[in-house]
């Protein structure tokens, strides 16, 4: 008994060790790799040859047009909401001038309803999928 419990603790032993090796490898790896790539970009940082000043200067312009694309987007987007919102305004204002305030709220009502509904059911189709997922594991 007593022989096999020294050789757990051995296993054990050797386990933890080949564990820290590992560890001790791998960031000693990464530490290698990150030294290799600083040395690349310092190597990269002083060609100055026509070649590649021309693809820093390209690479530049392409980074300076998706920044603009990416500008002219988000101000297309906020332009095409704000119009969007005024539209629907005007929507409301118009259907408020032509249905009784008491009927809109009739149908706030109803639409919110139908909604809880869609959601409670929904809800449990989920529950119910989970649950039969459940029971085929």
């Amino acid at each position: 008994m007593e022989s096999l419990q020294k050789t757990l603790q051995d296993l054990v032993n050797a386990g933890i060790g080949l564990y820290k090796v590992s560890e001790e490898n791998v960031k000693k790896a990464i530490s290698e790799i990150e030294k290799a790539f600083d040395d690349l970009k310092a190597k990269g940082a002083t060609e100055n040859s026509e070649l590649v000043a021309n693809l820093r200067k390209n690479l530049d312009d392409l980074v300076n047009q998706v920044n603009n694309l990416n500008l002219k987007a988000n101000q297309t987007f906020e332009d095409v909401s704000k119009q969007v919102n005024e539209n629907l305004q005007n929507i409301l204002s118009e259907i408020e001038k032509y249905i009784p305030k008491e009927q809109l709220e009739n149908i706030k009502s109803k639409i919110d309803e139908f909604n809880n509904t869609i959601k409670a059911k929904t809800e449990d189709l989920l529950k119910q999928f989970k649950k039969s997922e459940n029971t085929q594991n």
